[in-house]
């Protein structure tokens, strides 16, 4: 679970960068870390 977590951070971020979008990748990662760390935490 966490390699696809991993996966989709990497490919929103990069699909953030191509778009030209900084920010809306940069908020996405962010989401997605947070949503990492909760799950990291719960188990």
């Amino acid at each position: 679970m966490s390699s696809l977590v991993g996966a989709l951070t990497v490919a929103s971020t990069l699909f953030g960068l191509l778009l030209g979008q900084i920010s809306a990748g940069a908020e996405m990662l962010g989401v997605l870390i947070a949503a990492t760390v909760l799950m990291t935490l719960r188990v």
